[in-house]
């Protein structure tokens, strides 16, 4: 079995929980494929850990069909890298978690000695999660597990105009616009007000930030709907992210928002359950009281 792992350059608590999984994985017998310039941040000492049988890989087009997952080590911004390398490919997902909140579906390092023995006993499941595709922030087009998001860079107030299938749906003035996915749903969007979605819902999440109007509350739509968006400033420039990545565009530009025809596969174990995550990461029926 081969199993590759994607982390963060440069983050010496990530260094450190990387460096023990591929001990781990090295001691079960299972051949590592490690993130090439995670590999060429490390100092030369923690080089020396990793042992002359693992190999490198630079992107999905170097991991070979054999690669049973890539497990990803750090929060859930290093989750969202990962899942930006394996898009378009049957290559599933697994989190291991360093981070403080993350919602993304992950393992704590002192768990994975049995996440490895579940995925080399075939013990869990593959959950396909819709993700966004974004048509004129670029020449081609982006892809976004979370949210895309449409910002104001130093205007006081924007204009943003939607239209879904081709109908208006709304000018909102605002600082902002998220568009989400469920997955996306606990991320961004939740921090703008919008509603926490279970990751199988068939939906998209519509967001205003800081929008100047009571009345202007997110809405859920079907995923099947195509989005369009422009934002106008007064300064001349928005900003538009997919996930971890942010362009600079002029004011006006029209940005296509839709589901992408494929999806990112997440590695699913059995005892892990959606609303068990919420409970745990928002305390839900915890008194505060003292």
């Amino acid at each position: 079995m081969q199993i590759a792992i994607y982390s963060r350059n440069g983050i010496t608590r990530q260094a450190g929980c990387t460096l023990q999984l591929v001990r781990c994985l090295h001691e079960k017998g299972i051949t590592t494929l490690l993130y090439e310039p995670f590999y060429n941040s490390l100092l030369e000492e923690e080089c020396r850990q990793i042992h002359p049988g693992a190999k490198l890989f630079a992107s999905a087009h170097d991991l070979p069909p054999e690669v049973a997952c890539l497990m990803s080590v750090g929060g859930d911004g290093t989750f969202l890298n990962a899942a930006s390398l394996v898009f378009g490919t049957e290559v599933p997902l697994v989190g291991v978690s360093t981070g403080r909140l993350g919602f993304l579906p992950s393992i704590s390092i002192d768990k994975v000695d049995e996440a490895v023995e579940r995925i080399s006993s075939g013990e869990f499941e593959v959950e396909r999660r819709s993700v966004l595709q974004v048509e004129g922030c670029s020449g081609r087009r982006q892809h976004a597990l979370n949210e895309v998001c449409i910002l104001k860079r130093n205007s006081p107030i924007a204009e943003i105009s939607v239209h879904i299938n081709g109908e208006f749906l709304n000018t909102y003035w605002a600082d902002g616009l998220i568009v989400a996915t469920p997955t996306g749903s606990t991320a961004y969007s939740l921090g703008a007000g919008g509603p926490i979605v279970s990751p199988d819902a068939a939906c998209l999440i519509v967001s205003p930030i800081a929008p100047h109007s009571l009345s202007m509350r997110p809405l859920v739509v079907p995923d099947s709907s195509r989005l369009e968006v422009k934002m106008v400033t007064r300064d001349g420039k928005i900003i538009v992210g997919a996930d971890n990545q942010s362009y600079e565009l002029p004011t006006g530009t029209k940005l296509k928002v839709q589901k992408a025809a494929t999806a990112v596969g997440l590695v699913k174990f059995k005892q892990a359950n959606f609303y068990q995550i919420l409970r745990k990461k928002l305390l839900w029926g915890v008194d505060a009281r003292g």
